[in-house]
């Protein structure tokens, strides 16, 4: 049986105003009902002073709606901009009412205020998530400069340098991520609670807006309603540990943007553009909002950097070239490198599978991991957590290599595990369940140590492997976890009736 809005208005007759006799129906407070698949969804709109302390009246309406035969999912958020054009079917707010006129004579007052994000107190809110560690905001100053495929090969490339990473979708009215990882389907509530459960691509945990709507149904909802949904995408969902999320920001430097980084607890931001003109002048606006919001700019990724012709290897600086890394030495901000314009790249995006997890070991996939590395460098250092360069000395017989920290850690790892446990070896399953376990490997040799910045190391072996790369942090993880990390390793090697050779 079909879920109709007048059965969901004669429910939310049950859920009393603010601080009102009447209901908050018929005080007209209820707008933009959205029906989806027997999902709801709604607004509810509440003064803006007041939208803390109402949270419990947002729920109440979320179960009695939830209680509808029918219906599968509810989500209610609260807005602070009054509403455009009745409330979506209900009666009209009675002419006689003192008690709504007043709340109306509230919102008029305050809807200019509530369109602009108000500070906190005291600067950015320092509440985290629980369990996650570093928020990292993937952001452009404009649209059509493949942020949203940077940002998930980025995330990607997080988890291939030994990280738990996820990525949150703050693209509400263009989200990208469900496609770009190839998933389908709706989040699951957890029993017993009101929070969800992530959907999972190739290991990261992901949540998005396009996991609630169909990709063609457009979302008309207003700035205030858009961030209140993000906020409750990223605060009622259960993420489990995270090292890093990768937040997809919408294009531009809005209200919806300034208000996010103001709202959200950034560790950092990573700026994306192509190298020509016009978009560089956006990254600069994109650059000044985050260093107004006192959010650390981790770097400028120049994005289409360059065209080389797969049939005659030709360079072609299609959109101009350098243009980045000049603008990134201007502002005095890390240019953390270039992805150049390719056909795999897209196509495999488009395929629903991001070039990092499709080809693990192609040169692409290297340079987002390369990224990745980097910008996690940059993090580090601005946290004052950066971890100083160890010395590196490969032993006699290059069968082991001996790592030395300045903080005193030393570790002797042996060329066999550097190899098994190589990330880009990890990365080629994408989850600790499909993760491929690399056997015969008793013999192998360290060739070469190539390093890669201030912040990693390429370790070649002579299998012909190279592309593992090896950061600080990754090798001081290695070495402290060496016992139970091997110990797991000889198992895996057990049940699946593999040998070291």
């Amino acid at each position: 049986m079909a879920v109709s809005k007048s059965q969901i208005l004669e429910q939310l007759k049950r859920i009393k105003g603010p601080d009102l006799e009447g209901n908050i129906v018929d005080l007209g407070l209820v707008s933009e009902i959205l029906l989806r698949d027997d999902k709801v969804y709604f607004s509810i709109t509440v003064p803006p002073d007041k939208a803390a302390a109402l949270e419990p009246l947002r729920q109440a309406a979320e179960k009695v709606v939830k209680d509808i035969p029918g219906v599968q999912g509810v989500t209610a958020v609260l807005t602070a901009e009054a509403a455009r054009g009745g409330n979506a079917g209900a009666a009209p707010p009675r002419a006689d009412s003192s008690r709504v006129q007043q709340v109306r004579a509230q919102q008029s007052a305050a809807r200019e205020a509530a369109a602009r994000p108000q500070p906190a107190p005291g600067g950015r809110p320092s509440a985290g998530v629980p369990g996650i560690k570093h928020m990292i905001a993937v952001a452009s100053g404009k649209g059509g400069v493949g942020k949203s495929t940077t940002a998930v090969n980025l995330a990607l490339g997080f988890q291939a340098i030994g990280l738990k990473a996820g990525i949150l979708d703050a693209d509400i009215y263009g989200p990208s991520q469900p496609r770009l990882l190839g998933l389908s389907g709706r989040p699951q509530v957890i029993e017993g609670s009101n929070r969800l459960k992530p959907m999972e691509g190739f290991g990261l945990k992901a949540m998005s807006m396009g996991f609630m709507v169909d990709e063609g149904t457009p979302i008309i909802w207003r700035g205030p309603m858009v961030v209140s949904a993000l906020t409750q995408m990223l605060r009622e969902v259960e993420w489990g540990e995270l090292d890093v999320l990768v937040i997809d920001m919408p294009p531009g430097t809005g209200d919806v943007q300034l208000t996010m980084a103001q709202q959200v607890p950034l560790s950092g931001a990573i700026i994306v553009s192509t190298p020509q003109d016009l978009a560089l002048i956006d990254a600069r606006k994109g650059l000044a909002m985050f260093r107004k919001t006192d959010i650390p700019v981790l770097g400028i990724i120049e994005n289409m950097s360059y065209f080389l012709c797969p049939s005659c290897g030709e360079r072609s600086d299609i959109f101009g070239h350098g243009g980045a890394a000049e603008e990134a030495r201007k502002l005095g901000i890390p240019f953390l490198g270039e992805v150049p314009l390719h056909m795999s790249i897209r196509a495999r995006s488009d395929e629903g599978r991001p070039i990092v997890a499709a080809e693990p070991e192609s040169q692409h996939a290297q340079i987002f991991r390369d990224l990745a590395a980097k910008a996690w460098d940059e993090l580090s250092g601005a946290a004052g957590q950066r971890v100083p360069p160890p010395s590196l000395k490969v032993k006699p017989g290059a069968d082991a290599l001996d790592v030395s920290f300045q903080d005193g850690g030393r570790y002797e790892l042996s060329a066999e595990m550097l190899r098994v446990m190589s990330p880009s070896a990890e990365v080629q399953g994408h989850s600790p369940e499909q993760r491929v376990t690399v056997g015969k490997k008793r013999n192998v040799k360290i060739r070469d140590l190539v390093p890669v910045g201030n912040y990693a190391v390429k370790i070649v072996f002579d299998d012909g492997h190279d592309t593992g790369l090896y950061t600080w942090s990754y090798l001081a993880l290695l070495g402290r976890e060496k016992d139970k990390r091997w110990a797991q390793y000889l198992k895996e090697l057990e049940a699946k009736g593999l040998s070291r050779g």
